[in-house]
């Protein structure tokens, strides 16, 4: 029956182990999916940090555009800013080698279901065409386009028709003229072609045929530039909304000062911040999981919850026990007959020698132990410290989650070096003391 019963002892361990596993790779999966929706939802509207890098307006930047290179540090892919005044659109627009690109991807790069709002490849990348479109999800919150759903409704038309997209060749006045519903596959709409003499007039009369709300369609376009704002219809899977706006150079005597009318940050208040280009290329930057789990599991080699009272219960233990024995040693010696004494009628107390040398033995490997175990609890303390301070250096947590980064081979070899530490110093291979009492339980952590 003794191998029936390791065999069954062994097939448990091996069933928690799988438990175990399991559970983490659900825990794992849960803190990920977590996470993304918590960055999703916090990142689908504008920040602080990146509306104090909008580009200034040009009237007070004496003709120089300079915040549009440090937006372009953040994302060499950036090609303008837009804003619909009173709206929730107030985005830097980007360009990608395709209309996938940025389809599930922001603006730093990262991999996201909110996507960015961009640009069609098809258009030149400084808005010359005289016909041009933009792209961004809709989101339920309002964020990205999701303002554009409004737009079905008269009032919020006419009250917020108007905007401005900034680009380094200088700002752009919109004038929003129609909301259109109409599908992913109309041509008329998506097709981007030269010449606007002969294709203008077609989408002219779409546009007049379809629109929902409309006030005056130019008849031609003159000076001026087409552009369309394209978003998802919420509950039609091809179903589109589409904005069409008059886009012309921004007049101060007709549109107001832009510096006046736009969102901005305080520039006053602005700090310096460490950017990365990310642009077509993916880029690491945000914070890893794989790095968290290193720095508990470094916390765990320190503090092991499961055996925290066994761990450390095995150094008093240890204390305890070298007394006892050295005492027991200290009482032979002091009983043990004097050899320069006559024999007497006495029987002199038994000496088992055998029996002492092993005790002297334990005794040396426990005071061994005792050293190895306060030195190796300094280390895995320092250890700890270094390995949070490495994580908060290296790591922003307010940033989107992700399984590794450059930092995960440091963080790897910093917990192992505690594990290592643990072993060699927190582990007892002496002579086991009264392993009969003891049963084996402090032996091994």
């Amino acid at each position: 029956m003794d191998w029936l019963n390791k065999f069954a002892k062994a097939a448990n361990t091996i069933l928690m182990i799988i438990v175990a596993f399991a559970a983490a790779i659900m825990l794992v999966s849960g803190l990920y999916v977590l996470n993304d929706i918590f960055y999703t939802n916090r990142t689908a509207f504008i920040s602080y940090d990146l509306l104090k890098y909008r580009p200034v307006i040009q009237e007070e930047a004496d003709g120089e555009n300079y915040s549009f290179a440090e937006l372009k540090e953040i994302n060499p892919d950036t090609v303008g800013w837009i804003e619909m005044f009173g709206t929730n659109i107030n985005y830097p627009v980007v360009q990608g080698n395709n209309n996938l690109e940025y389809l599930n991807k922001d603006i730093f790069g990262y991999s996201t279901l909110t996507g960015s709002i961009y640009l069609a490849a098809e258009n030149n990348n400084d808005l010359s065409d005289w016909y041009n479109m933009i792209y961004g999800h809709h989101m339920d919150n309002g964020a990205m386009f999701g303002d554009i759903e409004k737009y079905l409704d008269p009032d919020y038309f006419s009250s917020h028709s108007d905007g401005i997209i900034q680009t380094e060749n200088g700002d752009y006045s919109i004038h929003v003229f129609a909301c259109v519903r109409t599908n992913a596959y109309e041509d008329t709409v998506y097709q981007l072609q030269d010449g606007s003499e002969e294709h203008y007039p077609i989408l002219k009369e779409y546009i007049s045929d379809n629109a929902v709300n409309q006030s005056e369609i130019p008849e031609e376009l003159n000076d001026a530039h087409l552009l369309g704002m394209s978003t998802c219809a919420d509950a039609v899977t091809d179903g589109r909304i589409v904005l069409f706006a008059s886009v012309s150079p921004w007049d101060e005597a007709a549109d107001g000062s832009a510096a006046d009318r736009i969102t901005s940050a305080d520039k006053d208040e602005k700090e310096p911040r460490h950017l990365f280009a990310v642009g077509h290329s993916v880029q690491g930057g945000k914070w890893s999981f794989l790095n968290l789990m290193c720095v508990i599991c470094t916390f765990l080699t320190l503090l092991p919850v499961w055996a925290l009272r066994r761990k450390f219960g095995q150094l008093s233990y240890s204390r305890k026990m070298c007394r006892k024995l050295q005492e027991q040693l200290d009482e032979k010696k002091k009983n043990a007959p004097d050899s320069d004494e006559p024999a007497g009628n006495d029987e002199p107390a038994e000496i088992d020698e055998p029996a002492d040398n092993e005790k002297e033995q334990t005794v040396n490997d426990l005071r061994h132990f005792l050293r190895k175990s306060r030195i190796g609890i300094i280390i895995e303390a320092v250890i700890l410290i270094a390995a949070v301070i490495v994580f908060l250096m290296t790591e922003d947590i307010t940033a989107r989650m992700g399984i590794r980064d450059r930092w995960t081979g440091l963080m790897i070899l910093i917990a192992a070096a505690a594990l290592t530490v643990d072993i060699i110093c927190l582990r007892y291979r002496g002579i086991l003391p009264e392993a009969e009492e003891y049963n084996g339980e402090n032996s091994e952590n």
